[in-house]
């Protein structure tokens, strides 16, 4: 990979010159027009007699002096207050892009092996799920897909909070049994109408009930939003029936990491960095969920995975702090990262409607996906970062035209798969590719390709996996660019080289959209 083989040649360097120096960035351009990556490692040194732009110089100078560098880079510009910018040769490009089709089409090996295990959407069995799942379902299913991709060992996995002991399973189960109200819906309203709960405990009646909930709720996950899990984890049966709750209290007692207090024990979480401690086990008899919190990941981490992540919604911001504090008490070894869903409001008419459950306007996330189409559901939960405030535009979502990324995307897409098909009948005439990367249009578009794989690796790094959608949208413009410059086809011949770069750009296109879980139409 050309950036692999960039940042090894600058850290050489810095290492000689700068022993000192810890991390720089080293980033794709955000304007062609200065070269194809850049750096700020000049405005990072600090030399008492020495500007930026001669800390620049002096870098240059000494990249210079490799051989394998000049070979690799025709360019190297300082901008603006010290950037130093690198523009790839003719030859780099054209070996480069024919190395990143064939990777990018069997998948990298960036984390090769690596074992993580991904727990997203998770929701309460009580209802359907509605617009705010949407957020955690795509980008936990996106995120998967790229960790796949970059050579992952992914466990995707479900928590299902049906404890028989747990308030909210009670609360269903008086529903069931009609001697109360919480969590009626049009859902639960008809599974009850369908279902005898005679005879049973609120307990064993809630229970049932959640089941049911979660079998149409796992159906409308892999059947309408494809979304697939390798594990649905039951916290009735893996948790509370086999008595692992229990054995997990015992040891935090056996290891003096618990106390009591009027009546209820508690976890010493503020000894590992908590703003207070947490009861683990109740006055009444019961434990907490905050023990099963413990107990799950207790089990996630014995399960040998090197990576943790969980997903969860924008009302889990105070679990994440608990829970570090937990690891650290228990000595769990694996990274843990947890990602917090931020709110969706839905945009129609000009007006921004948040959705609220206790005012009673819930939309459902079936609703959206049967009125707009999962493609673009899929596209417009996914091009904010997840740390933001998502605001679905309704009227954008259904627009058929290039307004629309998705649809804009989709039709250069299809467009591709037009031109090759055209080609087929007709003669090859004799200009290769590196004629055809002469051209501006041409090189941009082939340089665009060969950032692929460093998107992939980026979001392994920060999941950052709105990216994929900026990528897709950008390498399409760039080929439509590409497309109004560049003849393919030209009354009964076709140009070699042009129909080669046009191939190049739908394989990595085509895989683009599957890493978002998107279609890739070949005609539109």
């Amino acid at each position: 990979m050309v950036v692999h083989f960039l940042r090894e040649k600058l850290d050489k360097v810095l290492k000689d010159i700068f022993p000192e120096l810890r991390e720089v960035s080293f980033n794709i351009s955000a304007d062609n027009r200065f070269g194809d990556y850049t750096t700020n490692v000049a405005m990072v040194v600090k030399i008492s007699d020495k500007n930026p732009k001669d800390i620049a110089g002096l870098v240059i100078d000494e990249l210079k002096k490799d051989k394998e560098f000049i070979d690799e880079v025709s360019e190297t510009n300082i901008a603006g207050p010290g950037f130093i910018n690198f523009t790839l040769s003719s030859e780099a490009v054209l070996s480069e892009l024919n190395k990143t089709v064939k990777e990018s089409e069997k998948g990298f090996d960036f984390i090769k092996g690596k074992k993580i295990n991904i727990e997203f959407i998770s929701a309460n069995p009580t209802g359907a799920l509605h617009l705010g799942h949407g957020r955690g379902a795509f980008y936990g299913d996106i995120l998967a897909n790229i960790f796949s991709f970059a050579g992952g060992n992914v466990t995707r996995e479900y928590y299902v909070n049906d404890s028989r002991e747990s308030n909210q399973i009670k609360e269903l189960g008086k529903l069931a049994l009609g001697t109360g109200e919480q969590y009626k819906g049009e859902m639960t309203s008809a599974l009850i109408e369908q279902n005898d709960f005679s005879q049973m405990s609120e307990a064993d009646a809630g229970f049932k009930l959640a089941t049911l909930i979660q079998r149409d709720n796992r159906d409308f996950i892999e059947e309408k939003l494809l979304v697939r899990f390798d594990e649905w984890y039951s916290e009735d049966g893996k948790l509370r029936a086999s008595g692992s709750n229990q054995k997990m209290f015992d040891e935090l007692k056996e290891k003096n990491l618990v106390y009591e207090k009027e009546g209820a024990w508690w976890a010493k979480t503020t000894e590992y960095g908590d703003d207070e401690d947490r009861v683990v086990l109740r006055s009444d008899g019961s434990f907490s969920y905050f023990l099963s919190d413990i107990t799950y990941h207790s089990d996630k981490f014995s399960r040998g995975y090197g990576e943790v992540i969980n997903v969860w919604g924008a009302d889990h911001h105070g679990h994440v702090k608990r829970m570090t504090a937990v690891k650290k008490m228990l000595g769990w070894e694996g990274e843990f990262k947890v990602f917090i869903t931020q709110l969706v409001s839905l945009k129609e008419n000009g007006e921004v409607s948040k959705m609220s459950k206790r005012a009673g306007n819930v939309v459902l996330l079936e609703d959206l996906v049967e009125e707009i189409g999962l493609d673009v559901v899929r596209w417009f939960y996914n091009e904010r970062a997840l740390n933001t405030h998502m605001e679905f535009d309704v009227a954008l979502a259904k627009e058929h035209s290039d307004k629309n990324p998705v649809f804009y995307v989709q039709y250069a897409h299809a467009r591709m798969s037009s031109i090759i098909a055209n080609t087929k009948a007709l003669s090859p005439n004799g200009i290769k590719l590196d004629e055809i990367l002469k051209n501006k249009s041409g090189r941009d578009l082939a340089v665009k390709l060969l950032q692929f794989p460093e998107i992939v690796e980026l979001s392994t790094e920060d999941c950052q996996v709105n990216r994929l959608n900026t990528y897709a949208y950008e390498l399409a413009s760039q080929f439509s660019q590409f497309y109004r410059d560049t003849r393919v086809i030209e009354e009964d011949n076709y140009n070699v080289g042009a129909l080669e770069l046009v191939l190049s750009t739908r394989i990595i296109l085509a895989k683009t959209l599957s890493l978002l879980g998107i279609s890739a139409p070949e005609k539109m």
